[in-house]
C-alpha cells in the first residue's frame, strides 16, 4: 500500500512540474531535464512511470476520473459538465496552455473517451432508436467541442453559462 502511495506521488509530482513548465514556457521547449530539475527526480524514475513527456502530459487526464466521479448522479448522463467546466475556469492557464500543444489532441481524445464512459454508464434510453453508444460519443464530443471554443474565445462566460449552453445543445439531442 505505501508503494502504491509512493508511486502515485511521484508520478503526482512529475505531471505538477511538466504543468508548472508549460505556464511558463511552450511545451515543444520544455525538456525532460526540466521537468526532472523541477520535479527532484531522477531519469530513471521518470522512465519508470513514462515514456517521454507526450505520455506524461496525457496521464494528468486520468486525475479528472476522480473528479467527476464524485459528481456523478444516477440517471444523469451529463451530471459532470458543471464541475468539469469549473475545473477547467480554475485552472484555465493550464488547458489554454494543452490546448496550443501537439499533444492536445491526445489528451482531448483521452478526456472524450472518459467522458464517453461517464455518459455510456447513466445514460438510459427513453423511447429512442439511437444507439446509447451514439448518445455517449454525441455528448462526450459536444462537450470537447463546447470546452474547446470556450478555451479558444474567451468569451468571458462564466462556468456556469457554458454550462447551461452545453446543457441545452446536448439535451436537446438527446430528444429534451
Amino acid at each position: 500500500m505505501a508503494q502504491d502511495r509512493r508511486i502515485a506521488r511521484t508520478r503526482e509530482t512529475l505531471h505538477q512540474a511538466l504543468i508548472d513548465l508549460l505556464i511558463e514556457s511552450p511545451y515543444d521547449s520544455i525538456t525532460i531535464q526540466q521537468v526532472l530539475d523541477r520535479a527532484n527526480v531522477g531519469r530513471s524514475t521518470f522512465y519508470t512511470h513514462f515514456k517521454d513527456k507526450d505520455d506524461l502530459l496525457v496521464a494528468g487526464v486520468d486525475n479528472l476520473r476522480e473528479l467527476l466521479a464524485a459528481h456523478r448522479k444516477t440517471g444523469d448522463p451529463i451530471a459532470f459538465s458543471r464541475a468539469l467546466f469549473e475545473h477547467v475556469h480554475e485552472h484555465r492557464k493550464v488547458y489554454r496552455a494543452q490546448v496550443l500543444t501537439p499533444v492536445w489532441p491526445r489528451i482531448r481524445q483521452r478526456i472524450q473517451d472518459l467522458l464517453a464512459d461517464l455518459v455510456r454508464r447513466e445514460y438510459k434510453p427513453r423511447r429512442s432508436k439511437i444507439p446509447p453508444e451514439l448518445v455517449a460519443h454525441f455528448v462526450a464530443s459536444t462537450f470537447m467541442s463546447v470546452l474547446t471554443w470556450w478555451l479558444d474565445r474567451r468569451t468571458g462566460l462564466s462556468p456556469a453559462e457554458i454550462d447551461a449552453l452545453f446543457r441545452e445543445l446536448v439535451t436537446r439531442g438527446m430528444g429534451g
